[in-house]
């Protein structure tokens, strides 16, 4: 189902960014969220990714007033991250962008750093930016930092990619990457599974150090399940890395 204004047609050659949120029962976050990123002037697509709470409601008056340059997706029942961000890319490609800025909608990163990761976009075009947390913070969960060092250190197995934080949705994908590179990794593990694939395909991984603050436990809105995502992630990292030892050509990464 999809909500609002299409999309204005990008030049092919030209830098064209779009800001792509997933969002999944964040209606206390989000429209706070989504004003800070419209403040940066760029279109913006949203994914409502089967929200049972008053997302939808909120969604649809926050297109009434910003109905230039904002759609709004929905999925009817919820996917799961992977499948929300594939389904914005698809409609930023649609749309003719070059490159799709992500951001949750949970009130832990800040909008105002855009520009920054697009910075970075703009001197690399064909580069995968990823956002880099301090995770030497007091209030950066002990748990999420082990997970964070594994997955870190699978993806250099994996490709040889040295990454700082493989695991925050802060990015800039280009668009036409993402778009043809074949990334099965369901949930929350496409995010370390692009990682490798764009070190197998031979590109850039460039990172960009960014703020994000976290709530106390009894505030914290998060929709990771420790035990299904963990498993879910080592699951997938076995699968790259043996894809990697038995050195499948990477170009079977891609679809033909």
């Amino acid at each position: 189902m999809l909500l609002g204004v299409e999309q204005p047609k990008a030049t092919a050659a030209a830098f064209s960014p779009v800001v792509v949120t997933p969002t999944y029962n964040n209606a206390r976050t989000v429209i706070d969220v989504l004003t800070r990123v419209r403040a940066t002037g760029l279109p913006l697509i949203v994914v409502n990714d089967g929200s049972t709470d008053a997302t939808a409601g909120l969604l649809a008056e926050f297109v009434r007033q910003n109905c230039r340059d904002v759609t709004v997706v929905t999925h009817e029942r919820n996917r799961g991250k992977a499948a929300a961000l594939k389904t914005g890319f698809a409609a930023a490609a649609k749309a003719g962008f070059t490159h799709a800025v992500t951001i949750d909608t949970d009130g832990q990163l800040d909008p105002e750093q855009i520009p920054e990761l697009l910075a970075a976009a703009r001197d690399n075009p064909g580069a995968l930016v990823v956002g880099c947390r301090d995770d030497g913070k007091a209030d950066y969960p002990a748990r999420s930092r082990l997970g964070r060092r594994i997955s870190n250190a699978a993806i250099r197995w994996e490709s040889g990619v040295r990454i700082g934080d493989s695991q925050c949705g802060f990015r800039v994908y280009p668009v036409g990457f993402v778009r043809t590179t074949c990334c099965r990794a369901p949930y929350f593990a496409f995010e370390a599974e692009i990682i490798t694939r764009a070190g197998w395909a031979g590109r850039p991984v460039v990172e960009v150090p960014v703020n994000c603050r976290y709530l106390p436990p009894g505030q914290r809105v998060s929709h990771f399940k420790p035990v299904k995502d963990t498993l879910r992630g080592i699951a997938t990292h076995l699968r790259l890395l043996a894809t990697a030892v038995l050195r499948i050509p990477p170009k079977w990464a891609l679809r033909s």
